[in-house]
C-alpha cells in the first residue's frame, strides 16, 4: 500500500491491501456493511431509509478506521496510517452526497403536497374553509396567491374571493363570471399577499388587463372586517401601471 492510495468502501479492496498481521474486526465488519448499503441506495435512489442506513453505515466505517489506525505500528504501518485517515474525508464526502439529496426529497415532497392541494376542484374554491386556510397562509406573510376577486355593491359581505397558489389568476376570474353573480365591472384578478409593513392590510396587485372596480377600497374593506376567519382588516391596491391605492380608513376596532 502506498500513502498516496485512496481508500475505498470495498471488503475485497481490504483483504487485498490489508497488514496480515493485522487485526481489524471493526473495519472487517464495517467496510461490507457500507459496500451492501452503498450498493442499495444507488438500487433504490431516493429512499429515504436506505438513505439513512447509508449514512449509519458510513459512520461505521469512520469510526472503526480510527479504531484500526490505534492498532497500528507508527513506523511499520506507517502508509496504512496515511490511508486509513482519508476515510473521513471519503465519508464526509459521501455523506454530503446523501444529505443533499435527502433535502432534495424532501423538497419534492413539499412540492408534491403543495401541487397535491392545487389539484381542488373549482367547487372547493368556493367553500368557506378553504379560502380561511389560503388566508391564514397569507397572513403568515412571504407568500403570494393568485386571487379572483368578485364585488357585491349591495351587500360587500357577500363578496366572493377566491386564492389559488398556482396557475393562471385570469382562471379565477372565469371561475367567477361563471356564477353570474358579477359582471365584469365588478370583477378583478391578480395576485394576493400581505402587506409586509402593515401585517391587517391584504395587498391586492392587479393583472394586465384587469379592471378596478368602483369603490374596491371601501368595499374590500367590508368585506374583510364582515368575517374574522379572513384575517385581514384593510385593502391596498397596486394597479397594473404601479399606481398604488391605499386605504387610510382608521380602524376602530382592533380586533383581528
Amino acid at each position: 500500500m502506498k500513502a498516496s492510495d485512496k481508500p475505498q468502501f470495498s471488503k475485497k479492496w481490504w483483504d487485498s491491501e490489508r497488514p496480515p498481521e493485522l487485526k481489524a474486526a471493526e473495519l472487517d465488519k464495517a467496510l461490507p456493511k457500507a459496500e451492501k448499503a452503498l450498493a442499495e441506495q444507488r438500487r433504490k435512489d431516493g429512499d429515504p431509509r436506505a438513505i439513512d442506513e447509508c449514512l449509519s453505515a458510513l459512520e461505521a466505517v469512520s469510526t472503526a478506521a480510527a479504531k484500526t489506525i490505534k492498532q497500528c505500528d507508527k513506523k511499520q504501518h506507517k502508509d496504512l496510517i496515511t490511508v486509513l485517515r482519508k476515510y473521513d474525508d471519503l465519508v464526509k464526502e459521501e455523506s454530503s452526497r446523501l444529505e443533499r439529496l435527502q433535502e432534495q426529497i424532501a423538497k419534492d415532497e413539499a412540492d408534491g403536497k403543495e401541487d397535491e392541494e392545487d389539484e381542488v376542484d373549482e367547487g372547493k374554491l368556493f367553500e368557506k374553509d378553504y379560502l380561511y386556510k389560503m388566508m391564514k397562509m397569507l397572513k403568515s406573510g412571504g407568500k403570494q396567491f393568485n386571487f379572483g376577486f368578485g364585488l357585491n355593491p349591495r351587500a360587500p359581505e357577500s363578496s366572493r374571493l377566491l386564492l389559488k397558489r398556482k396557475g393562471k389568476p385570469e382562471a379565477l376570474f372565469k371561475a367567477l363570471k361563471k356564477t353570474g353573480e358579477f359582471n365584469n365591472r365588478l370583477l378583478t384578478y391578480g395576485v394576493a399577499q400581505a402587506d409586509p409593513s402593515d401585517g391587517k392590510t391584504l395587498v391586492f396587485r392587479l393583472g394586465k388587463g384587469a379592471n378596478e372596480p368602483p369603490r374596491i377600497l371601501k368595499l374590500g374593506r367590508e368585506f374583510l372586517r364582515s368575517d374574522k376567519g379572513l384575517k385581514f382588516r384593510k385593502l391596498a391596491i397596486v394597479l397594473p401601471g404601479g399606481k398604488a391605492l391605499q386605504d387610510t380608513e382608521p380602524d376602530d376596532n382592533q380586533r383581528q
